[in-house]
């Protein structure tokens, strides 16, 4: 709970809802369904904050919970509870589809962008845990840049830090043996090519 209300605080004031969904993920080796910690009495707390409770999901389809949720036109960033935004989030520019944002950890290097920031469309959806299509098949991006059109621009006034060091021995452990799992189920997925 306190790493998640760090992800909160990092945006609330920037932001004018927030989607939370709690619940563990089909496979995750934990004996609780819902948090057990104070994060979702802390939630409830937050007037900005939609709580919802989708248990027992692989993580695609619990990442599908929010974006179906979404109204055509949201610009989105989607963080994960163990991140945080550092700076100021802006506005896509017209006729920008997808904000790449740095992703790393605190003091040190950010090695990669992320399509985490974005203007949802009717019909997108997760196929994998960070992959997003559109509806007919098309890729929306490759997790790291656009594809088939849809237009991308660099965000330099905002980062997300992944704060996951932070976490107790025993969630590592859990997350561990579930991402070996996870990686296992996205490598049987049809990956299409893209442009």
């Amino acid at each position: 709970m306190p790493i998640l209300k760090r992800c909160i605080e990092s945006v609330y004031d920037q932001v004018d809802k927030i989607i939370a969904v709690d619940g563990k993920y089909k496979d995750f080796p934990n004996y609780s369904w819902y948090s057990t910690d104070g994060t979702i009495e802390y939630l409830l707390s937050l007037d900005k904050v939609e709580l919802i409770f989708a248990a027992d999901l692989f993580e695609d389809d619990k990442r599908n919970v929010y974006m179906n949720m979404l109204k055509n036109g949201d610009t989105t960033l989607v963080l994960d509870g163990d991140e945080v935004v550092e700076g100021n989030i802006r506005k896509l520019p017209l006729g920008i589809d997808i904000g790449l944002v740095r992703l790393g950890e605190p003091n040190r290097k950010y090695k990669r962008l992320a399509t985490r920031f974005f203007k949802y469309r009717k019909g997108l959806h997760h196929n994998g845990i960070h992959f997003i299509m559109v509806i007919d098949g098309k890729w929306f991006n490759n997790r790291c840049h656009a594809v088939n059109g849809f237009k991308e621009k660099n965000i330099n006034s905002f980062k997300i830090d992944h704060l996951h060091r932070l976490r107790g021995r025993m969630r590592k452990e859990q997350k561990q043996i579930y991402r070996m799992s996870a990686r296992a189920r996205e490598c049987q997925f049809k990956i299409m090519p893209y442009e």
